[in-house]
């Protein structure tokens, strides 16, 4: 078991908390955070709660697409975070990914803070020109495809290159994303010109 208890997280979002994990340098470690369990897994309607693998019901989707999108367009090129397993620590069930990461081992910035700081240029449009080709090859399904749930980085099958770390898989209760794949492109290409343009919209003014 790992103990996380007394660490501090290096990332934390609406859900989850990010650690470092304590025997790899490449990997990381995310648990389901203890009040999001209590307001989205406790409180929720009954419905809701009706998932077999309770508050990690996203884990267990995550892991399906991330299978799924290896399969479909083999391991080297796919547009998702490598998912490594899952362990239990001491704070509850934990994801270990690989690590999105910068030549120089910090965590990969998100799309939107990469666009922030280098502004958005013809080297962005081709990254997310070919990001979008490869969730296409992939027939990934993008859930939840934001400026911050990609990073451009690299990993252990190579980059610098723009990664999804999150709001990935089937989230629909009839899966019609997952029961066609002309139906799936037609919304990841509208959800990618979406980001496409607040992303541009974000952006510092070029000088």
């Amino acid at each position: 078991m790992f103990r996380l208890a007394e660490a501090q997280p290096i990332a934390t979002g609406h859900v989850r908390e990010v650690y470092q994990h304590p025997g790899e340098a490449d990997l990381l470690i995310k648990v389901i955070a203890s009040g999001s369990i209590e307001e989205r897994w406790n409180k929720a309607p009954w419905y809701r709660r009706m998932a077999r693998s309770g508050p990690y019901k996203d884990f267990v989707r995550e892991f399906r697409e991330y299978v799924t999108g290896i399969y479909v367009g083999g391991y080297a090129t796919s547009p998702i975070a490598r998912v490594v397993g899952l362990e239990m620590t001491d704070i509850g069930l934990g994801q270990i990914v690989e690590k999105v990461r910068t030549p120089d081992g910090r965590l990969a910035p998100t799309l939107h803070d990469w666009v922030k700081a280098e502004g958005f240029t013809a080297k962005t449009q081709a990254e997310l020109d070919e990001f979008h080709a490869r969730l296409l090859s992939h027939n990934t399904i993008a859930a939840d495809l934001h400026a911050w749930n990609v990073v451009y980085g690299e990993d252990s099958r190579g980059g610098p290159r723009l990664v999804m770390i999150d709001g990935f898989g089937e989230k629909n209760i009839i899966p019609h994303c997952s029961m066609n794949r002309a139906h799936n492109a037609s919304r990841t290409k509208r959800k990618y010109e979406r980001m496409l343009r607040r992303t541009k919209a974000e952006a510092p003014p070029t000088s």
